[in-house]
């Protein structure tokens, strides 16, 4: 009986550094494809079938559903790269946890990043984007799907004034938001007059993904 029990958490911890490494490489595609603007290579990773599928980019609202995430997603990558624009977002210092029932798991990532984008001349403008991401992912039973994605911007400025003066590009543009989106559960990128919490915060060990798992990168506790 113990030497089964044994076998069975043996096989367990093999599962789970599997799906860790899935997920990594889920993860890293993912990033790469919305690097590059490749909408239809992204959309592929999201668990576009989960009812309660999502996403939520900084101050851009949360987008709830297939309908609501093809929104914001068609909104992001419709515009066509002009020369001279650039993102390129990198994920680093990874935290994944994988359920005990290997049916869900939770990841963080902190994501130093650079850009170009053109200001009102229609110059290139060199800019610092970093931020972290926090996700759950889902196993459909072959592959690791994103099911609900949140980017918490940390500092968007240009390259050359830097965070402390330059803070024009922390907050969204006052324009009508997406229609299908619901309000910002979080926003807080640094100011210097803001103050940093401890969110998002790291996940931590769990069974399996029950109500009180979701948002819990809201969550200040980071033990």
């Amino acid at each position: 009986m113990i030497e089964q029990e044994r076998i069975d958490n043996l096989l367990i911890s093999i599962k789970k550094l599997e799906a860790y490494h899935e997920i990594q490489n889920t993860m890293g595609r993912a990033t790469a494809a919305f690097n590059f603007r490749q909408k239809e290579n992204f959309l592929q990773f999201l668990a576009l079938d989960q009812d309660d599928v999502s996403v939520e980019y900084a101050d851009e609202g949360v987008f709830v559903g297939k309908r609501a995430v093809l929104s914001i997603e068609e909104q992001l990558f419709q515009q066509v790269q002009k020369p001279g624009e650039m993102i390129d977002m990198q994920l680093t210092t990874p935290m994944i946890e994988v359920a005990d029932d290997l049916k869900t798991a939770k990841g963080l990532w902190w994501c130093p990043g650079a850009g170009a984008i053109q200001n009102k001349d229609g110059v290139p403008q060199a800019i610092w984007n970093w931020g972290q991401i926090a996700v759950d992912f889902i196993f459909n039973g072959q592959e690791w799907k994103i099911w609900h994605l949140h980017y918490f911007r940390l500092i968007k400025c240009d390259y050359k004034l830097g965070w402390v003066e330059d803070t024009s590009l922390e907050h969204r543009d006052n324009t009508a938001m997406n229609s299908e989106s619901m309000p910002t559960t979080y926003h807080n990128p640094y100011t210097p007059t803001s103050v940093r919490e401890g969110i998002p915060a790291m996940p931590m060990p769990y069974k399996t993904f029950t109500k009180d798992e979701r948002y819990w990168e809201l969550k200040r506790d980071k033990r």
